[in-house]
């Protein structure tokens, strides 16, 4: 990656992605369950790969502003988990979508799998088959949201969600960069 030159198109910009490129990412907002998403998938692929780069948290930043537009205009105030924000190269993708949501409360290092298993390219079956197992650490009997990167499955958010239940934690809905299960 070059300095001044958009990491998509890689024509000359001031800023990581350009305007024209970002007309072409531009978020849309996606309900499904209890999961609102901003992107399609196949628009920001190359992009959420960053994630695993010593440099992606700039990327992330980019991406991050539908989160904070969200926040912006949820009507009250919210606490807000994101799933196994442990730093990793430098940054936690997870804490950079969540830093964004300006008026609410992040609870941050709340929420961690005990395990580092790698779910990116694996299948449903050893998804379920080896768990995050998730620790809950922050406070109970509230209401959050949780904020995660994709949703391929939602084994994810849904072992998250029912660790959260033992512990009096109401999650009223998922934010999510992309669900993949459109």
């Amino acid at each position: 990656m070059r300095i001044f030159n958009c990491v998509i198109c890689g024509e000359f910009s001031f800023s990581l992605i350009c305007k024209k490129c970002k007309k072409l990412i531009k978020p849309q907002i996606k309900y499904k369950d209890d999961v609102i998403s901003f992107y399609d998938y196949e628009n920001i692929e190359f992009l959420i790969k960053f994630k695993y780069k010593k440099f992606g948290n700039f990327i992330f930043k980019e991406l991050s502003y539908p989160f904070s537009v969200f926040s912006a205009n949820y009507p009250q105030k919210l606490n807000v988990i994101p799933i196994d924000d442990k730093t990793k190269k430098g940054f936690s993708h997870t804490a950079i979508l969540a830093n964004v949501m300006k008026k609410d409360k992040k609870l941050y290092s709340t929420l961690h799998s005990q395990n580092e298993i790698k779910y990116a390219g694996k299948t449903l079956e050893y998804r379920l088959n080896n768990p995050r197992d998730f620790k809950y650490t922050g406070p109970k009997n509230i209401d959050a949201v949780l904020v995660d990167d994709v949703v391929t499955t939602k084994t994810t958010l849904n072992e998250a969600k029912e660790v959260l239940k033992k512990h009096n934690v109401n999650v009223l809905f998922c934010l999510v960069l992309a669900d993949l299960r459109y």
